[in-house]
């Protein structure tokens, strides 16, 4: 029953290809795909943008009927793997994994592209909004009162992140600026050895998603969430506080999205069907199991609604990032 319902859409699509391009100028009317896809994945294998890209290749490849394949190019905030997507042929076979990081990437390095001249979107496939952590025994029982400690003792309180110009240290340049407070930032190889520092003492703020580690050490009170950056509180997490409702303004609101793009002058009919292959994946009980066991909360959207917010996101963090002077190292 599955090859045949796997056959059947392989048969949709194989038509709908055809049908798209009919409107093709000539050299560019083969049915798409004709051969295995690639998702680029600025990230080392093994860590969770990593695993969310390859639950999703295994769910569109039965859609495409081509196998997706998951190729690591890690470094420069995402922008190697930006750039070889840019460099592929503008046909949709290239797929870039995006992630938060993306957008900041601008500020941080000089590219040799225009984030958002040259990447267009496909679909965003998950978000994950950020926590505000402290260790379980520091003095800080809300936001206010870290807001009071740091203001008394300015430059003394220091938080950990998961690297320069991550959505957790842009969370904190944020909120810093807003609070008009000024923290130490201690930047680490990944999110995983900077939430150990704060279990550890060595740090005494973080803010990072929900992973299950988070989850276990704030169920076991060695950690403590001051709020969640998000305008709501979140269901799972009712007794959170969120920074919209705490009086700081609005627009504090952070999340560390990752969604599919492509090369600009890849044809909208292509763009539309790998946007009906994603949404069709991410929609499937199995891909949705598998990305929320991840700790991520799976998601997808119309190709327009995620270009434009990748857009903005692109003109928000690089102009956070350059106020606050945030620099590679």
């Amino acid at each position: 029953m599955t090859s045949h319902w796997i056959s059947r859409r392989s048969l949709t699509l194989s038509t709908m290809a055809t049908v798209a391009a009919a409107g093709l100028p000539r050299g560019a009317r083969a049915a798409f795909p004709d051969r295995p896809l690639r998702i680029l994945v600025g990230f080392a294998a093994g860590g969770t943008v990593d695993a969310v890209a390859r639950v999703l290749a295994n769910g569109m490849s039965p859609i495409l009927g081509q196998q997706v394949v998951v190729e690591n190019k890690p470094g420069g905030s995402g922008s190697i793997a930006a750039n070889a997507a840019i460099g592929a042929e503008a046909d949709g076979h290239t797929l870039l994994f995006g992630i938060f990081s993306l957008a900041v990437a601008p500020a941080l390095t000089k590219l040799s592209y225009d984030t958002t001249r040259d990447l267009t979107a496909v679909s965003q496939v998950a978000s994950v909004p950020l926590f505000m952590l402290t260790a379980a025994n520091a003095p800080y029982r809300s936001v206010a009162d870290l807001i009071a400690a740091a203001k008394a003792a300015p430059d003394t309180i220091t938080y950990a992140s998961g690297g320069v110009g991550s959505s957790a240290h842009m969370a904190a340049e944020l909120f810093t600026r807003r609070a008009g407070i000024r923290l130490i930032h201690v930047p680490f190889r990944g999110s995983a050895p900077a939430l150990q520092a704060l279990v550890a003492g060595q740090v005494q703020m973080l803010w990072d998603t929900p992973t299950p580690a988070m989850r276990d050490f704030i169920a076991q009170e060695r950690l403590r969430a001051l709020a969640v950056m998000t305008q709501r509180r979140l269901p799972a997490y009712a007794e959170i506080p969120a920074i919209g409702e705490l009086g700081l303004g609005a627009d504090l609101d952070v999340q560390a999205w990752q969604g599919v793009l492509v090369r600009s002058g890849t044809p909208p009919e292509v763009i539309a069907m790998l946007n009906r292959a994603v949404v069709t994946a991410m929609n499937e009980a199995e891909t949705r199991r598998r990305i929320a066991a991840i700790g991520v909360e799976p998601m997808a959207t119309s190709a327009s609604a995620f270009d434009a917010f990748f857009k903005s996101e692109v003109a928000r963090w690089t102009a956070v990032a350059l106020r606050a002077g945030v620099t590679a190292q």
